[in-house]
């Protein structure tokens, strides 16, 4: 039913435009117009993809087809419309060389030129890296950040997270459905933005290692620092022999 629905908008919009449409924006999406005749909404075009989609009952949209009645001509091509089908925006395209050019301090050189002065590539690839922001009080915030730089429970994850840190009313997370209110809060996210973790305190370092342990499937267990390693980890026999022949040693010198 709604595909038929949709052919016969569709089959009205190839029809001679007749008076009475109006396009109308949206305050709030400058990406939309909505498209209106006598009062009522026929249906969306969106800017970006080209495409007009009928409103064929509250609530739902058809498929794509030609608008009954074109959208603006600013808004379908918001430059000069050239031959080759290009939109240009002002450019003096005839005052353009045919090929692009390669400069250095100035001078003309040549890609492999360019390339060698630039050196081999510095950016890390921390696409696949899970996210951590912290967001509270100044003080807080930076308890959290020094933890990560020098806290040995925190080692393995010094160079394989991104880190932010936002005060609760910073534009990037006051209206962007973050909890502001924790003391701090901390967002542990994966890389496509799921949360995974929300904690409202700090609970220090090692407690937010294991948290990076549970939710990182990158994490390699015999990486981490051994806190304890020292006199108490060598082997008890080891350790008993060991006494034994400083006691026999020190026999010795007393017998003299």
């Amino acid at each position: 039913m709604r595909v038929m629905i949709s052919l016969i908008v569709c089959l009205l919009a190839a029809l001679p435009a007749l008076a009475g449409y109006e396009w109308h924006t949206f305050p709030d999406d400058a990406d939309q117009l909505s498209l209106w005749r006598d009062g009522r909404q026929l249906g969306n075009w969106r800017i970006s993809t080209r495409e007009y989609l009928p409103l064929v009952a509250p609530g739902t949209w058809g498929d794509p087809c030609p608008p009954p009645y074109p959208p603006p001509q600013d808004v379908i091509a918001p430059g000069k419309v050239e031959l080759d089908g290009t939109i240009n925006f002002g450019l003096e395209r005839a005052c353009l060389p045919a090929a692009g050019k390669h400069l250095l301090n100035g001078k003309e050189v040549s890609k492999d030129e360019l390339l060698q002065a630039l050196g081999p590539l510095r950016l890390t690839d921390d696409s696949q890296w899970p996210s951590l922001t912290i967001i509270g009080p100044e003080a807080a915030r930076h308890k959290v950040l020094s933890d990560l730089q020098s806290s040995p429970f925190l080692a393995p994850w010094k160079d394989r997270l991104k880190v932010q840190d936002y005060a609760p009313d910073h534009w990037a997370v006051r209206d962007a459905g973050f909890v502001t209110t924790g003391q701090p809060t901390i967002y542990c996210q994966a890389p496509d933005g799921t949360v995974l973790h929300r904690q409202d305190e700090y609970r220090g370092p090692a407690a937010l290692a294991e948290v990076l342990r549970q939710v990182d499937p990158h994490y390699q267990p015999e990486k981490d620092p051994d806190l304890n390693k020292g006199w108490t980890s060598i082997p008890w026999p080891l350790l008993i022999s060991g006494v034994m022949l400083l006691f026999l040693l020190l026999g010795k010198d007393e017998k003299r």
